[in-house]
């Protein structure tokens, strides 16, 4: 198994929709308008081929967790249950592993004149 953004992106989209509910929507790659509550899994950081072994890769993925400027209470909420939702490190045997390995980022943006905070949950996934 190699890294593949498509297969693992989807695997993350499901578990972390699942989790979530009808109440946040969770993106599959950046959009060009968002408004929160809101996850958005990102473009990979880095990408090491042949990491632990001969054809496992591991990347480093963030999933942003997008709230209003104000919502530290609602991004901080956000990265607890995208944490909780990707509780099967396998996410049904799309990767080898997927462990929410640190957060990061916490920053005011503005995204097509809608003010949001948003903070990073990097994944480390193996393939």
């Amino acid at each position: 198994m190699t890294w593949n953004r498509t297969a693992a992106t989807a695997a993350i989209v499901a578990a972390v929709a699942a989790a979530l509910g009808e109440t946040v929507f969770v993106y599959s790659r950046p959009p060009q308008t968002i408004n929160p509550p809101a996850v958005v899994v990102g473009r990979p950081d880095e990408v090491l081929y042949a990491m632990s072994a001969f054809g496992v890769d591991e990347a480093s993925l963030p999933v942003l967790c997008v709230g209003p400027a104000d919502g530290e209470d609602v991004v901080d909420s956000l990265l607890a249950d995208v944490r909780a939702g990707l509780a099967d490190p396998m996410l049904g045997g799309a990767v080898q592993s997927c462990v929410p390995a640190l957060q990061r980022n916490w920053r005011n943006m503005t995204v097509a004149g809608i003010d949001i905070l948003q903070a990073e949950l990097v994944l480390t996934i193996r393939m």
